[in-house]
């Protein structure tokens, strides 16, 4: 089999077998950590005429599941001639494109945050009187959201244009 490059897809812990042939230090099973990312030349083996494991540095086995074959393609330039042969020109104008339902949603709540935030400070000043009705923090908000929806309706045709370039 020809070795091959691979790419871990997740951290791992590969076991060893350290032996020193010392009668003194015994055989100690140590592991080699791998990291998410990392490249490493293998040889891919097989069991039951199915891939099964991944052979690195002839002694450390990586499942499957934890590396990918890293495929590698040669770079092929065409260019060619003057840097200044095809430059970029505008060719028309485009609006920005959003989604108006996400900033009416927007305009409502902060509207209405607003909204309820006046009336609150209104009666901390005394400005209106807290016995006359306890939905006035209610009404201030609906009227907060309901103003802000309004203004962005309103104000929604003066978007910045920004303007397309097109390669001629």
């Amino acid at each position: 089999m020809a070795i091959k490059s691979y790419i871990l897809t997740q951290d791992f812990k590969s076991p060893y077998v350290q032996v020193t042939g010392r009668p003194d230090r015994p055989q100690a099973i140590k592991f080699k950590n791998f990291r998410k990312a990392d490249i490493v030349k293998g040889e891919l083996k097989h069991a039951n005429n199915r891939p099964a494991f991944v052979l690195v540095e002839g002694t450390l086995v990586l499942p499957l599941e934890v590396v990918k074959e890293l495929v590698t393609k040669e770079i092929v330039s065409n260019a060619s001639g003057s840097a200044d042969s095809k430059l970029p020109k505008p060719s028309e104008v485009v609006k920005l494109s959003s989604n108006p339902k996400v900033q009416y949603i927007d305009a409502a709540i902060i509207g209405a945050a607003i909204g309820f935030g006046a009336i609150y400070f209104a009666e901390k000043k005394g400005w209106l009187p807290i016995e006359t009705d306890k939905k006035m923090k209610i009404y201030g908000a609906i009227g907060g959201g309901l103003l802000a929806s309004y203004l962005v309706y309103r104000f929604k045709s003066n978007k910045e244009t920004i303007k397309k370039q097109t390669q001629e």
